[in-house]
């Protein structure tokens, strides 16, 4: 154990010298990266787009179709496959009104994936299926105007029509509130780290984590993850920033993150964190991320 402790410390002895010696620099630069956004600003963001997403879908399955139409923006384009492509509000009001009327309800959405392009738009995806019919939402762009998260662009496709109305028992907004779990936990990851906190760096993981920070170490327990984080964090790394994340939930307790990341030595991608549902918590099981950039 002591050797493997030792080892640790080298690599992130190493991670932090490399990243203060201009010599060995992998990019040069000036200051740190995105260090003008809150650390969880995007994180904030996608709650907040995901919350929006919510109001549509309870919206749609109360048949309200008034507030449907009003979660567009008024030169919204919809692109509603097979039936062609909607140029305006009022045009996306003459599908969604009498649509709702005809009888369409139990709208839900599974493997729901939304990237955070920047503070004022995001990128939303989905499988979905109501009692009428299932298909695939490419593309949900949202928007933010006059304080409020609107759709710009929508493009869907019904790859399938029932012949008689189904129910489907699955909750409408069952994905949404997965990547919420997993987007809180990742905010709290993070607020740990930023207040060198690294025992709740370690705690977020699971007990057979993997993590791979390369070029610098290869880790195949939470112990040693957790030896990790807490030199790193002793030798003065801070202000860790998340920018342009995509969170997905691939189903059954299990999602997907990736992003680009910064912080006072260096930036980089997290490739791909993925998180499991152990209990009532979040917790990364494997982790994968490389520095492509050191100060």
């Amino acid at each position: 154990m002591n050797i493997i402790k030792i080892s640790i410390l080298i690599l992130v002895s190493s991670l932090f010298v490399a990243c203060n010696t201009k010599e060995e620099q992998t990019v040069e630069a000036k200051e740190q990266r995105y260090n003008r956004e809150n650390p969880l600003e995007h994180h904030e963001i996608a709650l907040e787009v995901l919350e929006a997403s919510k109001a549509w879908i309870k919206a749609f399955n109360q048949g309200d179709a008034k507030t449907c139409v009003e979660g567009y923006a008024e030169d919204a384009v919809m692109s509603a496959m097979p039936f062609g492509i909607k140029y305006n509000q009022g045009e996306i009001d003459s599908f969604w009104t009498p649509f709702i009327a005809s009888g369409a309800t139990n709208l839900v959405y599974t493997n729901v994936s939304i990237e955070v392009a920047n503070s004022e738009t995001v990128f939303l995806s989905a499988s979905w299926s109501m009692n009428v019919g299932e298909g695939k939402i490419y593309q949900e762009k949202w928007v933010k105007q006059n304080n409020n998260w609107v759709l710009a662009y929508d493009d869907f496709e019904v790859l399938k029509q029932y012949e008689m109305p189904q129910v489907n028992e699955t909750n409408p907004i069952g994905s949404h509130l997965e990547l919420e779990g997993v987007i809180k936990a990742s905010m709290e990851w993070t607020k740990g780290f930023n207040q060198h906190d690294a025992t709740v760096c370690e705690a977020g993981y699971t007990s057979n984590a993997t993590m791979n920070a390369v070029p610098f170490a290869a880790l195949n327990d939470k112990a040693s993850i957790g030896e990790f984080w807490t030199g790193l964090i002793k030798q003065g790394a801070a202000n860790l920033i998340y920018h342009n994340p995509v969170f997905t939930s691939t189903g059954k307790g299990r999602a997907i993150l990736s992003s680009l990341w910064s912080m006072n030595i260096g930036d980089g991608k997290i490739y791909q964190e993925k998180w499991v549902k152990e209990g009532e918590e979040w917790l990364l099981s494997y982790d994968e991320f490389a520095v492509l950039a050191q100060y």
